[in-house]
């Protein structure tokens, strides 16, 4: 595949004339070439829709792939070692690519296997898919260039709106059109008449000029209930804009130059020099974490994937890749990163001359000249990051080989700077929807924090869903601290007095990355107003809490969020409704669903439902996800995986059909797999239409009639109590538990555990120790790094030692017959074809394990020669025994 390389130096623009002006008739507008944007664009466009003009407030399309620089690619990932991704990656992706995500990403490593000689050219440590960010644009342009070419999509960039055309004749007002003026001036000189309006900008643009409702912020815990949500945060803390920055090589030394305002006290986290000199400092907020990473690696280990500040997220290795030349994505948030409130005195003055107040409020609600005024502030910080890496580090490394300095900021942005022209943005505006997403309904209930995470599907899975996703609620450093000792002379009573100085971001409480969302579907409902029509929300601007757009920010789910705006509005603008009836009706909802994974061949179809293991190239992959959606698949809370070429057991169909509300099979059917049944089966459901499945609907405002408005009710059809967070103790039967059973006759107990591991009360610890005769026990191989500890449970089932072949084990034991329990299995992930034998009587026998749950066997053998023989493992390739404890009871 070959790709044109276009560099945008100028705007490409539809300049409209007075009367166009005037007049510009759409059937749907949006507002932002952001990610979501583009993708709803392109979605609605393949779905039909004739009329279709994207407004930009600016010239580069793709959001933060391109214009805000986050050329390495974050996606949908959680705690599971098994799922999409490459082998050395430290987190798994949650689910195989999907969708137009799928799409550009195939482009974009197709392009960089042409140009680099590898799809993944830049070996970064948090990767693994980077790409340039002007290689990047094109491709998003080349792929939506056939409905520019061909006159379905009109692109119109340089542009934001003022005004909005709203007819509030009705019992809800309607969005008609809007008034478009440059970036650079007031004054509208374009107005676009649309049915319906999607506002995908950076910060809720339409949203704001409407007069929707929306929400910015924290949301105090008395609004939606959520567990973690922080009690008296200041109305402007948000998570914070990072201002990115590529650096490319050079082959001579490239200094910047020193930033205004710089002082190197400002980055003590940048490296581990830095953190050496400025350890001490007094800042006026007690307690903060300060942790810090290698600078760069030595001339003789630049390729290698490892934490440094040069490698954690490089775009391109320069000694792998064809062009010989490394390029670096620093989007640092051990420095760069520039949080929202207690701005400093500097940027509070300059804001409060424009606007009394304007310096407590939050970015969402300043004008595009106030957030500049934050914004120039932001560049200078980033920047002095890569002042303080080309000076005072370099001062320090003993080996520059691989030195900042000799790095300058790349040009591919064209501005006058060398920056990206925006700023990363974490957080926008929150449109106040028919239904708002809280923590509680998706965050992992296997214990408080992610470290006791499983794979399992959320508490609540939408009945609207339609895309998957997971992540962390991941909050960056929101609050800001500075240094004492320049503060103490200054105005007590005057917050911008006391913020002089150099500062540093810190966590506050509750907000982190310690909470894990589970696997989760996207509900329709946040995509629409919950008191507006002819608009829908996309990118960041959805119906969700502060806490929630933490976990949902990322670049495939802005893509796929941008996707399912573009097929509502299609489906709703082909049949003459509103998006909010949707929801409602079962044949319409299905409509979208279809849209998006299903209805255009060409396109790769998204994932509805959150399995593991299910790629979009499998011939069942539209039919498994459009059963899994209508809940016609027997699925637990754990069965992440649908297993679609197991073969399909008359229980599992008598399910499936079961659920389907009906009462025999295909009657075709002569056997084979799930997946070929779902195909069968799909087909017998959609020929019987939508009209025996439409939604019952009890009341206006209370479709279940559960007394839960639905504006609050996450099971819109489902009678259910109000959602709240609760720990899901999981009720394993003795024998899969993990737990050692009291037995009073015990001769031995072995608890299998690595080095420094405090072994379970009443245990003897073995941490894979060659056999000793002293000891009376051990490995007839060296086993000490075949160990893990999983911090997961209580007891000694969260320890193991494993083999992924076979190992054996002995102890002395005097003749005799015993009882030997023994226990294998994993509290973090699932294992395969684990086998145990003592002597020589098999106990478990190729035996597979989810995460969390155990094996626990129990046979009686006979000692003859003085020694217990213990043989773990298959032998079976990808098996993974892992042992966890052993009891001896005897002699009996």
């Amino acid at each position: 595949m070959r790709f044109v390389f276009v560099l945008l130096l100028g705007p490409l623009v539809f300049t409209p004339t007075a009367k166009s002006a005037d007049e510009i008739h759409a059937d749907l507008l949006i507002v932002g070439g952001t990610e979501s944007g583009w993708a709803s664009a392109i979605q609605a466009a393949r779905l039909g829709v004739p009329r279709i003009v994207i407004v930009h407030d600016g010239r580069w399309l793709g959001g933060q792939f391109t214009e805000q620089a986050l050329a390495c690619v974050d996606e949908n990932k959680g705690v599971g070692k098994v799922g999409w991704g490459v082998d050395w990656h430290p987190m798994k992706r949650s689910f195989h690519r999907f969708g137009l995500f799928k799409e550009l990403m195939d482009r974009i490593e197709a392009f960089n296997t042409e140009k680099y000689g590898s799809p993944m050219p830049g070996r970064p440590y948090h990767g693994p898919s980077t790409f340039r960010p002007a290689e990047a644009e094109a491709i998003f342009r080349e792929m939506l260039d056939p409905y520019l070419t061909n006159g379905q999509v009109t692109l119109i960039t340089d542009r934001y709106p003022v005004r909005a055309d709203v007819d509030r004749s009705a019992a809800i007002p309607e969005l008609k059109g809007l008034w478009f003026a440059p970036v650079d001036g007031t004054i509208a000189d374009l107005h676009v008449r649309a049915k319906i309006t999607i506002d995908a900008s950076d910060w809720g643009d339409v949203i704001q000029v409407s007069g929707a409702a929306f929400e910015c912020g924290p949301d105090p815990p008395s609004r939606y209930g959520e567990p973690s949500a922080p009690k008296n945060a200041p109305p402007n803390e948000m998570n914070p804009i990072t201002w990115a920055m590529i650096v490319a090589e050079s082959s001579h030394e490239t200094p910047i130059e020193k930033p205004k305002r710089f002082d190197d006290r400002n980055y003590p986290r940048a490296t581990r020099f830095s953190l050496d000199t400025y350890r001490n400092l007094d800042w006026d907020v007690n307690n903060i974490h300060l942790g810090a990473i290698q600078h760069w690696p030595d001339a003789d280990k630049s390729s290698q994937r490892q934490l440094s500040v040069y490698s954690v997220r490089r775009i391109v290795e320069g000694r792998t890749s064809r062009d010989g030349k490394t390029a670096i994505l620093l989007n640092y948030m051990n420095g760069q990163d520039y949080p929202l409130e207690r701005l400093p005195a500097h940027v509070a003055e300059a804001l409060e001359a424009t606007e009394p107040g304007a310096s407590k409020k939050n970015i969402v609600v300043l004008s595009r000249p106030q957030r500049e005024i934050i914004f120039r502030d932001a560049k200078q910080h980033a920047l002095g990051v890569l002042y303080h890496l080309q000076n005072f580090v370099h001062d320090r490394a003993a080996d520059k080989t691989n030195s900042f300095r000799r790095f300058h900021l790349s040009d591919e942005f064209g501005t006058p700077d060398h920056l990206p022209p925006k700023p990363y943005i974490r957080e926008s505006l929150r449109l106040k929807a028919m239904y708002m997403m809280r923590e509680q309904d998706g965050r992992n209930r296997d214990g408080e924090t992610k470290h006791k995470a499983t794979e399992r599907f959320a508490a609540v899975m939408y009945p609207d869903g339609l895309f998957a996703w997971q992540f962390h609620y991941d909050f960056h450093r929101t609050g800001r601290t500075y240094l004492g000792s320049e503060n103490r002379d200054a105005l007590k009573n005057s917050d911008a007095g006391r913020n002089n100085g150099p500062w540093i971001d810190y966590h506050k409480p509750l907000r982190h990355t310690s909470f894990l969302s589970d696997r989760n579907v996207f509900p329709l409902r946040s995509l629409v107003p919950e008191r507006f029509n002819g608009l829908l929300g996309a990118q960041g601007n959805l119906g969700f809490s502060s806490i929630v757009s933490a976990a949902i920010r990322l670049h495939d789910q802005r893509i796929h969020v941008g996707q399912a705006a573009g097929a509502t509005a299609a489906v709703a603008l082909r049949s003459g409704v509103a998006p909010r009836q949707i929801p409602y009706d079962r044949e319409l909802l299905e409509s979208v669903r279809h849209a998006l994974c299903g209805k255009v061949e060409s396109s790769t179809p998204i994932l509805l439902w959150p399995f593991r293991d299910l790629a979009p190239s499998h011939p069942a992959f539209v039919a498994i996800n459009r059963l899994a959606a209508l809940r016609m698949l027997p699925l637990e809370v754990r069965d992440v995986d649908v297993r679609p070429d197991d073969p399909a057991s008359p229980d599992w169909i008598a399910k499936v059909v079961a659920r389907s509300g009906q009462t025999q099979g295909p009657p075709q059917w002569t056997g084979g797999s799930r997946g070929e049944f779902c195909r069968q089966w799909w087909k017998v459901i959609e020929q019987q239409g939508w009209q025996r499945r439409q939604f019952q609907r009890h009341t206006v405002d209370d479709a279940d009639a559960d007394g839960i408005p639905d504006r609050d009710d996450a099971l819109l059809f489902t009678s259910n109590a109000p959602i709240r967070f609760e720990i899901d103790r999981r009720q394993l039967p003795p024998d899969q538990d993990g737990v050692p059973h009291q037995i009073d006759q015990l001769f031995r107990a072995i608890d299998f555990c690595g080095p420094n591991v405090s072994q379970a009360a009443g245990f003897v610890a073995d941490r894979g120790q060659v056999f000793q005769h002293e000891r009376g026990f051990g490995w007839t191989e060296n086993l000490r790094q075949n160990q893990r500890k999983r911090n997961r449970i209580e007891g000694p089932g969260d320890t193991f030692v494993f083999t992924r072949s076979r190992a054996r084990w002995e102890c002395l034991l005097p003749g005799g017959n015993y009882r030997v329990t023994v226990c294998v299995g994993d509290a973090a992930h699932d294992q395969t074809s684990q086998s145990v034998s003592v002597q020589g009587q098999p106990l478990i026998d190729r035996r597979n394990t989810a995460e969390a749950e155990f094996i626990e066997a129990t046979g009686e053998v006979t000692v003859r020669d003085g020694v217990l023989t213990l043989d773990i493992g298959s032998g079976i390739e990808g098996s993974n025994t892992c042992i966890n404890w052993l009891q001896i009871e005897g002699p009996l």
